[in-house]
């Protein structure tokens, strides 16, 4: 038997299998709901363009370049949340292949098999997927960025594809995420300390300069970015670590992330020196320090790949530095901290799988579940205003709008939103207070329908006088 073609294809293999496991297993939805709300923008945007309806890029905004990404979607599979979640299954596997071979070039083979293994059953990598998060194509583009610096600089022609290639890939990873600065900043780094020549190294410092400004005007400041500012990142590795499972309110996430915290905090210490001349590592952990802003689960994400690539190493060198000739003096404190990760998230998958067979939503997914609920039987045309108008319209397969700016006024803001029939927003959200105020004022022309703790449906009543007001929310 010739195995050496078994090799060739190992990884088509092995994508096979993991696949096949995850799917059956149960691991993934393929309803609409959990999904990221800015990947809800940019999927509307491939699925209506393909469908030939009207666009909602006119009321939502442009959407970030994970737009680009879901082509192949649209083009194919409009609508088909199957195709959906398999496209984000082989993008986290692809990031993994090219973390691996970074990480057998420069550690070792056993390094990139722990921890490319590790990744892939990782109960944060479900949410991702699940979620079409910003997390797996952020590895997947900082690992690309390698890969493209090594081969324009082999190539050496000047102002080339490679070279284009590189800043598209700038401003997208930029428009996905704040963390996705990290990549031209790294390869901004990279050109100065080793440039190939004066000329060239000026070229891709211009071209970088151009093309995170552009992405941070384009998607920052005069878009519209579905990004949670200012999450705990304490509260996000905890939950991260033990496999959060969607509606869960535990308050042990922010205490549980210290030791995951801690953890990282001693991987960027013990692996300090490398990161002078090793691209990967400066960028994991520039975006490691530029996502505190929005430390989400796909800031998660990075810091899961910094601890697994670099931490493993130095855990290795530890053990091997206590001098006993034996497997267990070589390796058992490495064995240890394995079967003590893999228990974890083994645990973590098999509670996630329990809340995906028991359809367990996140509670601003729940209250758009309740208005798709609500409004299924309506033949008629109806318009609805909400404050995850992406998701929204996913599920309801109408037209939905964001929420409306401020207005002085709630005759003014009644006025403004015109013909509007349902409104969708957390009213505990300080951000809507404004809004959930000027509707307590108009009790004549709204009705709560659902009240949840993280969210309300209102219902405006068309064409009747206005009652004398009295609070509804």
């Amino acid at each position: 038997m010739d195995i050496t073609k078994i090799y060739r294809y190992w990884g088509i293999l092995a994508l096979l299998v993991w696949g096949g496991i995850i799917l059956g297993l149960n691991l993934l939805r393929f309803d609409t709901f959990g999904i990221d709300e800015s990947a809800a923008r940019a999927l509307l945007l491939n699925w209506t363009v393909a469908d030939r309806v009207v666009n909602p890029i006119v009321t939502l905004g442009a959407p970030d370049f994970r737009a680009l990404l879901f082509l192949p979607l649209g083009a194919y599979w409009p609508g088909s949340f199957v195709a959906l979640k398999v496209f984000m299954l082989m993008t986290l596997f692809a990031a993994a292949c090219l973390l691996y071979n970074w990480s057998k070039q420069h550690q070792d083979k056993e390094t990139a098999l722990l921890a490319s293994g590790l990744l892939l059953i990782a109960p944060l990598s479900m949410m991702q997927i699940n979620a079409v998060g910003a997390g797996p194509f952020l590895l997947l583009g900082f690992s690309l960025g390698l890969w493209l610096n090594q081969r324009y600089r082999n190539r050496g022609k000047q102002l080339g594809g490679w070279y284009f290639i590189q800043l598209l890939l700038v401003v997208t990873l930029i428009s996905i995420h704040p963390t996705g600065l990290a990549y031209p900043l790294a390869l901004a780094w990279e050109w100065r300390k080793n440039p190939l020549n004066p000329r060239q190294a000026k070229q891709m410092q211009i071209g970088i300069s151009i093309a995170a400004i552009f992405a941070l005007l384009f998607s920052y400041l005069l878009g519209n970015p579905a990004i949670e500012w200012g999450t705990n990142p304490f509260a996000t590795l905890g939950a991260a670590a033990l496999g959060r499972i969607p509606g869960d309110p535990s308050p042990l996430y922010p205490s549980s992330g210290i030791l995951p915290a801690l953890i990282i905090a001693a991987v960027i210490w013990g692996y300090r020196k490398q990161l002078l001349t090793e691209m990967l590592p400066r960028m994991l952990v520039l975006g490691g320090v530029l996502g505190l802003v929005a430390a989400d689960y796909g800031w998660a994400m990075l810091m899961l790949a910094l601890a697994l690539y670099c931490g493993i190493p130095l855990l290795i060198k530890l053990n091997s530095s206590m001098g006993v000739n034996s497997f267990a003096g070589q390796r058992g404190l490495v064995m240890a901290a394995i079967f003590i990760i893999t228990t974890l998230f083994m645990i973590g998958d098999r509670n996630y799988r329990s809340s995906v067979i028991n359809g367990t939503l996140e509670p601003h997914d729940e209250i758009v579940k309740a208005l798709a609920v609500e409004t299924e039987s309506l033949d008629e045309n109806f318009y609805t205003i909400s404050q995850w108008p992406a998701r929204t319209m996913l599920a309801l397969k109408r037209p939905v709008f964001p929420l409306p700016p401020s207005f002085e006024s709630p005759e003014e803001l009644l006025q403004n939103i015109g013909k509007i029939d349902f409104i969708v927003f957390d009213p505990f959200d300080p951000a809507n207070k404004q809004l959930r105020d000027q509707l307590a004022n108009l009790t004549g022309n709204t009705e709560t329908l659902i009240q949840q703790p993280k969210g309300v449906i209102v219902k405006i009543k068309q064409g009747e006088d206005q009652a004398a007001p009295s609070p509804i929310l």
